[in-house]
């Protein structure tokens, strides 16, 4: 009897061990697939970062050549009206207005900046998995001869 108790020791015990290996194989397993999941996220979300980012300089750089464009026709206009005489300020009076009504003309970067919008990112993840990992993972359960279970 002591014999055949001490077998039933050494089987359960290698079985407790075998699962414990399992577990842990699991475990590497999804931590795994976990790492590698989120280096593709985490790659997913620097090339929206950089492509956006491009967008936005884009629109910048237009707001920029706009405002260049007025910084230097109110400085030719100052210009004209200071040191022009009557006749050069008469002359260019038409060219002036022109060239206003072209820089008040703001449709371009107003649309570019209506189509860069606002931006939102989120990240959705089910939460059901983080909150009870023994369904991904796995549960333990030990019967007894006569049917009896634990888990």
């Amino acid at each position: 009897m002591l014999d055949s108790l001490q077998q039933e020791q050494n089987e359960f015990i290698q079985q407790v061990e075998k699962t414990g290996v399992e577990i842990s194989e699991i475990a590497e397993k999804l931590k795994r697939m976990i790492d590698a999941h989120k280096e593709k996220l985490i790659s997913e979300l620097a090339s929206v970062k950089q492509i956006r980012m491009k967008e936005i300089e884009t629109v910048r750089e237009e707001i920029e050549r706009q405002l260049t464009s007025m910084e230097s026709y109110k400085k030719y206009a100052d210009e004209v009206r200071q040191k022009g005489t009557a006749c050069d300020v008469a002359r260019a009076a038409s060219r002036l207005h022109d060239r206003a009504d072209e820089l008040l003309t703001f449709d371009v970067i107003e649309r570019s900046l209506a189509d860069l919008g606002h931006s939102v990112i989120t990240l959705t993840s089910l939460d059901h998995v983080i909150d009870d990992v023994s369904k991904t993972i796995g549960h333990l359960k030990l019967t007894f001869p006569g049917n009896s279970t634990i888990k």
